[in-house]
This record gives C-alpha cells, structure tokens and sequence, in this order.
C-alpha cells in the first residue's frame, strides 16, 4: 500500500467516525428536532469550492453548478518537494456538476468537463472533452446533516491521449477508472449563524490499459507504440463553510490530491529502441479559500482561489475559480 493510499484510509476512517457534512449544495440548513434541543438558524450555502456533497435529500430533486476555473502555471515540485520552474501553458477549464435524486437516498452524479490551453511558445489545445466522472451516490442516514455518503462509479476514457497533434491536446488517460470515496457532513452553531464541516476521500483505480501510438498524453513522442499503465488517483481533505450572514458564507477547502506512478512500456518503431517509463508518485496539499453569496436557498453563487502550498512530482497552477448552484 502506498503512503498515499494510507492516508486516504486514515481520512476515509475519520469521515466515517465523525459522519460529517454536505457538498456543493445550496440550501436551508435545519438539525433535525432529535438531534438538539436548540435549533439552528437559518444559513443558505452554495458549497465550497472543491469538496464533494452527499446525495440529495428528496427523490426527484436536481442540482446543475457550472464551474469556470483558469489555471495560471506557477513552476513545479520536484521528488524532493523543492519548487523549480516549469514550462506550461495558461489553461481554461469548464465543469459543470450534474446531479439527480433517485431515491430520498441514493443520486446520480456527473460531471462533463472541457478544457482549453495555451501560451508558452506552444500550439493551442483546441476545445478539448476531458474523461467523464459519473457516479452513483447512497446516503445512509435519513437527515442530510449530520449525513454520511459513500460513492461509486466510473471516468470514462473520452478525453484525448493518443496520436496527438501537439502534446497540450493530451487531456485524458485512456483507460476506465473505478470511481469510491465517502464523504460526511455535520453543521453546527457559529456564533448567531451556522459553521458546515465536510469530511471526505476519494480514489480512482485503473481497470484498463491505453494503446498508445505516437506523440501521447502519457510523455512519448512520434513513432512510439505501446502501452501506458496508469496508476491510481485520489484526494482527501476537509471544508468548512462559516455563516457570515444568511446569505453570505465564508468558504475554505483544505485537501490533498495524489497521483500513483505511470508506467509506460514500448518501442520507437524507426530506431528499434525500447522505451520503459515510470513517472514516480505525486502530490499537491491545497488551500482554496472562496466567498459564497446565496440569492435564495436554492441559488447561490462562489468566487475564490486554490493554492497549491507544497508537494512533489507535480504541476504547480494557481486556479481563480467561479461557479453558480442551482437545486431544482
């Protein structure tokens, strides 16, 4: 077991323990009368900017959150964690959050995404479909808060990643991915307004390999043919939103994405030279602070920044990120 798998263990082991709090969900939140004498005020919440959210409440219920997010390169963390710079192009990236409830219990999720990349002296992406998360998510506990939420599903391999044009059109990894994760929730009283907590861990397993040919997204260049081995994915954290007012939130995501090690394995059809790769393993710990702004319960809105402060064997890329909720 990698150290990045043991510590999604140990935070997927803590949500389960503290069965914590809610998503990226807009809303009224109210404990429920069994649970404190005292009820809790009224807060309406759009979601931090990165955690995940339970499953819907009520059958027949629908939430659609599109996202904008620009990434603007700033260097890379080598194995030893020591930041260097890195040549990378500006990106923009749209996702928008889909989600439907089946059951008072159990949604279904998904997440189409497009990106669009440029600068550093290189040719443009183009509009490129990144791979497609969809999942279905089951909450076992009848409130929505406190709640406790496991997920699973699959990233279907529809991004670009072989026989590339440039080597910025390369968005996907090509294989299909086992989706899991949990994810809890809990509100409490923050002075005359409420304080939401959001526990969670999530992980994607490779069930396939990619054929690869040429120039990849997986580093090889033209005249190469093989295949790559993708390694596992996943992030863990925690988010905590503070009622400011009733419509204005404070927002913070404090989380840990990981990246097992790539194996690439082929041959350079012109030169006969065999070609074998493994890409080490990887991880960025983030801070994404954001303001939440909530017309109504159901309509809210969120503008702030993820930052990456430390890590090693990865990009490193301020996000300016934007997004409206809407629950239908």
């Amino acid at each position: 077991m990698t150290n990045a798998m043991r510590f999604s263990f140990f935070v997927f082991s803590c949500a389960i323990g503290a069965v914590s709090i809610n998503g990226a969900q807009a809303g009224v939140v109210a404990a429920p009368d069994d649970q404190q004498t005292k009820p809790l005020p009224e807060q309406w919440y759009t979601g931090s900017l990165f955690s995940p959210s339970p499953a819907l409440p009520e059958a027949g219920m629908a939430a659609y959150e599109p996202y904008v997010s620009s990434g603007v390169p700033m260097g890379a963390y080598n194995s030893s964690g020591a930041l260097k710079k890195h040549k990378a192009q500006t990106s923009i990236t749209q996702f928008s959050l889909m989600k439907y409830a089946v059951t008072n219990h159990l949604s279904l999720y998904l997440l189409p995404t497009y990106s669009y990349s440029w600068g550093n002296h290189s040719k443009h992406s183009g509009l490129k479909m990144n791979d497609l998360p969809f999942e279905l998510q089951y909450r076992f506990t009848p409130h929505y808060s406190p709640s406790f939420t496991i997920f699973l599903g699959f990233n279907a391999p529809v991004g670009s990643y072989t026989n590339l044009d440039n080597a910025a059109e390369g968005v996907g990894r090509g294989v299909w991915s086992i989706r899991m994760g949990v994810h809890s929730q809990l509100v409490y009283p923050f002075f005359k307004h409420a304080m939401r907590i959001r526990l969670w861990a999530v992980a994607n397993q490779p069930a396939s390999t990619a054929r690869l040919r040429n120039m990849t997204s997986y580093g090889t260049e033209n005249g190469f043919a093989g295949r790559g081995h993708a390694g596992q994915t996943g992030n863990e954290g925690g988010s905590i939103e503070l009622g400011i007012t009733k419509k204005w939130v404070f927002a913070l995501d404090l989380y840990h994405n990981w990246s097992a090690s790539d194996k690439v394995k082929g041959l350079y059809r012109q030169t006969g030279k065999r070609y074998v790769n493994r890409t080490g393993w990887g991880g960025l710990f983030n801070v994404g602070p954001g303001i939440e702004y909530n017309w109504t319960a159901s309509i809210g809105g969120i503008a702030g920044v993820i930052l990456p402060v430390a890590g090693h064997n990865a990009s490193r890329a301020l996000q300016a990120q934007c997004a409206v909720f809407v629950m239908f």
